[in-house]
């Protein structure tokens, strides 16, 4: 018995250590391909039309942004084995935590369209490509996936550019550029043409980075918006430059330094301490043995101690806004009590009208503390134990500033935010605004996906919160957003002079559907991806948005687990009860796409996914001749990048990339035309785009990546090693950005 006891916990130490036994076997590429099956091979060719007719009148090009995994891994998922067959510590990763694609149709060739992918190549990108496995570099150098974001302890961390594209034309161009955006990096301008970088949108020392001053990183942490406002009637891009919360640096600097110069010995002790407490109930011991941990780390860890009296960050909040053609302007934040914006979330969104700039502090933890999720992700134990201790539910509500553009000194400066005086009522990630405020009164509308936090994705030892079961694998990385309410589509009022949120005046769409029956009716389970006519145009605003159209994502087991389950199982606002949120779980609702008409906020028009038929995103594309019988915002395409499994019964054994068109104003008679091609493979992307003509851009202003790194390399302090900086740049990044 003694024995039995003895290997049982030996075996489950190395249980804890590596976390696999849990899970499912890896799908085997021999006979079924994976789910997020998605190439990085840059192509260009045509469209080709397998079902349906392609309409005369398409005009202009569309754009879709997408991770597809990193420079080791070859694609999409992450492999459990690296190319020497040892255990990958990439495997698992967030599928956020990869380099970014944009994928181009171009409606203007004929006699087909004309797709193109390219990968986002900034120098961080040629940094990471000359540090990765099998290179000489790696060891110490190489980047690392650590959570949601991707880090080097000597370079800094990647600008990954995955999130999104946003037309953009400044005064005196005519045809523009497209911007490139990530929400913890600088943007770049995009050739809409080719789609190469033109340049970064600024200078590197004109942003102020995140991590601690103690780093010297020649790649310093950005944290902005990925979603910044153009206003196409001034011509001026908005965007924001931020830290987060003090709080969230607690113990950060200390842990860096240990990371850098006693990272073996680091990881033992907090590995050592992570098996102990795996299994212990009490949370509130666990909290206070890794509190007293850090608190305490030069004593635990041994090696070159950290200095207490090393300089430490400090928040800071700017508005920023840039014609296109040379230095920021910038503006110092704080509420009307004189206060620094205190953000506890992130600003992955913005909102811009005709009088003001709408700012919210969005329900994404993408920022400083989660991206440091994991410092040590070969080490599955860590990684629960971090987990368990920094994840917490996002607040139920939405804090919304809103700064007065006509206060707004030219020169830069002080500027207040004035906060609302309530939050909207429900979490947001993803809004839009109407342009035109009538006597100060601001439109919003948002998606609000309740009990959700897209910054949770699927780990290798999840099960499921419906059967217990261990995650498929095929599930691995993705959002873990599997549905703990319904979520809402809200129409929001509010007066921007009197800072007042107008209850009486909004609605809130929430709507579970026929979830009991076959057709499942318009709905807003999962709600994620939304457009409108002139969504993002650099060409003129939508004084008022009246109709839009949102994906529903459905309900899905293997995004559920039991871990999101406990989280959220005591969300305030919520309208279904818990086994009903296991029942459509259980029978996982199938993609849907609804449009809303904005006066009402009613459905008026609905179309329902077979099952294993996903779709990916949603763009307005406007019609080149208008038909006067539709009204102007009915008036066009919808373009939908899709994922379609080989079967509508079974699990699907491969999956197919296509393109689908519907008519905006009838999207239930489903896709008029389906286009493909062979060499495109994606299974999950991001936002989108469309630009009325695809030229190469007029960007006159262009910034000199080796002039631009120089100056970074020559501000760094406390002791790095610039010559050998200057050396790895001079030979691994500046020779890819010479004419």
């Amino acid at each position: 018995m003694r024995k039995r006891g003895f290997f049982a916990k030996l075996r489950g130490f190395f249980k804890n250590l590596f976390g696999s036994d849990r899970s499912q076997p890896e799908t085997n590429p021999d006979t079924r391909e994976p789910l997020l099956k998605t190439s990085r091979e840059e192509i260009q060719g045509p469209l080709k039309v397998i079902e349906g007719t392609l309409p005369h009148d398409l005009f202009g090009a569309f754009q879709v942004s997408l991770p597809v995994g990193s420079v080791n891994s070859e694609g999409l998922p992450f492999p459990a084995k690296n190319q020497k067959g040892h255990r990958n510590p990439e495997y698992g990763s967030p599928i956020m935590n990869g380099d970014g694609m944009v994928i181009q149709v171009d409606f203007d060739q004929s006699p087909t369209p004309q797709i193109k992918t390219k990968l986002m190549k900034t120098p961080c990108y040629y940094a990471d490509e000359a540090t990765k496995e099998g290179t000489k570099h790696h060891g110490v150098m190489g980047f690392h996936n650590m959570g949601i974001t991707r880090m080097s302890m000597v370079l800094g961390s990647r600008n990954e550019l995955n999130t999104a594209t946003q037309p953009v034309k400044f005064k005196g161009q005519q045809t523009g550029s497209l911007m490139a955006t990530y929400d913890v990096g600088r943007p770049y301008l995009l050739d809409p043409k080719s789609l190469d970088l033109i340049t970064p949108v600024g200078k590197a020392v004109d942003w102020m980075t995140a991590e601690p001053p103690m780093v010297p990183w020649p790649f310093g942490i950005v944290q902005t918006s990925a979603h910044p406002g153009f206003d196409p009637v001034t011509q001026e891009l908005f965007t924001i430059n931020y830290s987060k919360n003090k709080k969230a640096y607690t113990h950060l600097e200390k842990s860096f330094h240990h990371l850098r110069h006693n990272r073996e010995d680091f990881k033992k002790k907090l590995e050592n301490l992570a098996v102990e407490l795996d299994q212990h109930e009490d949370h509130l011991h666990v909290k206070a043995r890794v509190h007293d941990f850090f608190q305490k780390l030069n004593h635990h860890v041994e090696g070159t101690p950290h200095d207490a009296d090393e300089p430490i960050g400090d928040v800071f909040m700017n508005l920023i806004k840039w014609d296109g053609k040379g230095p920021f302007v910038h503006w110092e934040l704080s509420d009307q009590s004189g206060d620094k914006l205190a953000i506890y979330e992130c600003m992955h969104q913005m909102g811009l009208t005709k009088d003001y700039i709408i700012l919210t502090d969005c329900s994404f933890k993408f920022s400083m503390d989660m991206l440091f999720d994991n410092p040590f992700p070969e080490s599955k134990v860590i990684e629960r134990l971090i987990r368990r201790l920094s994840t917490v539910t996002m607040e139920p509500f939405t804090t919304t500033y809103v700064i007065k553009r006509r206060e707004l000194n030219p020169n830069g400066g002080p500027a207040i935010a004035y906060r609302l005086d309530q939050p909207i009522p429900l979490e947001t990630i993803h809004y839009s605004c109407d342009y035109d405020n009538p006597d100060g009164i601001v439109t919003l509308y948002g998606v609000h996906n309740a009990a959700t936090c897209i910054a949770e994705w699927v780990r290798t030892y999840d099960r499921r919160a419906v059967d217990k079961k261990p995650v498929d694998p095929d599930y691995y990385s993705l959002f873990a957003v599997g549905s703990m309410d319904i979520s809402r589509f809200g129409k929001w009022k509010f007066d921007a002079e009197k800072l007042t949120l107008l209850k009486d005046q909004s609605k809130v769409l929430e709507e579970p559907g026929n979830y009991k029956e076959d057709h499942l009716g318009p709905n807003t389970w999962a709600v994620a991806l939304y457009t409108y006519r002139g969504i993002l145009s650099a060409e003129k605003p939508v004084n008022q948005i009246k109709q839009i159209w949102f994906v529903s994502d459905g309900t899905v087991k293997n995004l559920l687990t039991e871990f999101v389950y406990k989280l959220y199982a005591h969300y305030p606002h919520r309208k279904l009860p818990l086994d009903v949120i296991k029942e459509v779980t259980e029978k996982e609702l199938p993609f849907g796409l609804t449009r809303v008409n904005t006066a009402t906020m009613e459905p008026e028009d609905y179309y329902q996914c077979d099952r294993n038929v996903f779709l990916r995103g949603v763009q307005f594309v406007e019609r080149k001749t208008r038909n006067s019988a539709l009204p102007e915002e009915l008036d066009g395409y919808l373009f939908c990048p899709m994922q379609v499994g080989n079967s509508s019964t079974e699990r699907p054994t491969a999956y197919s990339s296509e393109f689908w068109i519907f008519e905006a104003a009838n999207v239930s008679q489903g896709p008029i035309c389906k286009l493909k091609n062979d060499e495109v493979k994606f299974a999950f992307t991001l936002h989108t785009s469309w630009i009325p003509s695809a030229q190469p851009s007029d960007q006159e202003f262009i910034i000199d990546t080796k002039a631009d790194y120089e100056e970074v390399i020559d501000n760094l302090e406390l002791g790095v090693d610039k010559n050998f900086l200057k050396k790895f740049f001079e030979e691994e990044i500046y020779p890819h950005f010479e004419d």
